[in-house]
């Protein structure tokens, strides 16, 4: 990573960067935008497949995807979880 400072396209602040469960995300503190690098979302979707496929077999993913199946692994690394 060089050392330039990323800014924020929407609104010119700093880009706060931080690691979630191996993925590296950008985060802008004035409007909140979250940015990506190539191939992070793919690593994203990864990782919540991941953890759809280690739900206990009695819970059905189909029906259950409610309350924290439905956030799962994103809402996790956005949170700082």
């Amino acid at each position: 990573m060089s050392d330039a400072t990323l800014r924020c396209p929407k609104c010119d602040s700093e880009l706060d960067t931080h690691e979630r469960h191996g993925v590296v995300i950008e985060e802008c503190p004035g409007c909140k935008g979250v940015f990506l690098d190539r191939g992070e979302l793919e690593q994203l979707i990864d990782a919540e497949s991941r953890y759809l496929a280690e739900l206990p077999d009695e819970v059905n993913p189909e029906t259950a995807y409610q309350g924290r199946h439905r956030r799962g692994i994103v809402e996790r690394i956005f949170s700082g979880g």
